[in-house]
This record gives C-alpha cells, sequence and structure tokens, in this order.
C-alpha cells in the first residue's frame, strides 16, 4: 500500500467534520437544559432573567444567552 497525502487530509478532515457535528448536538442539549432553570422577572418595565446558584445566591443578567453560558460554563447542566 502507497501512501498518499491526499486520502490522509481527506481523513482528517472527515474526523474533524464529525467532532464539529458531535460538539454542536453537545451544545444544543446542554443549552437546552440550561434554558430551563432560567426564571423571568419584570423590574421597571424591563424583563431581569435570573438562576440561583448551588450556594443560595441569585444571579442575575439582562440577557438570556448570558446566563445560559454562565450555567454551562459552571457546568450547572
Amino acid at each position: 500500500m502507497s501512501f498518499n497525502i491526499d486520502n490522509l487530509l481527506d481523513g482528517r478532515d472527515k474526523a474533524r467534520g464529525r467532532a464539529e457535528e458531535r460538539m454542536v448536538t453537545r451544545l444544543d442539549r446542554l443549552e437546552a437544559k440550561a434554558e430551563k432553570l432560567i426564571g423571568e422577572l419584570c423590574r421597571e418595565g424591563k424583563p431581569v432573567f435570573y438562576v440561583t446558584t448551588r450556594t443560595g445566591k441569585t444571579r442575575e443578567a439582562t440577557a438570556r444567552y448570558e446566563l445560559v453560558d454562565f450555567l454551562i460554563r459552571n457546568q450547572y447542566v
């Protein structure tokens, strides 16, 4: 069997694509779980989103994606 750089590069590209697909699927699943933990209230006519942390403290944000990122980054989901 002879060495072919094109086959090697194609294999690496396919493996990279599969890994990226797995990562996107995992991230979508984690975001869906995080969304369920976020509450919403209205303060001065503007929505405020919040989550309660493990320590019992409440973390607030003006945008939902900030809390989703927080929950994933700190392994709450």
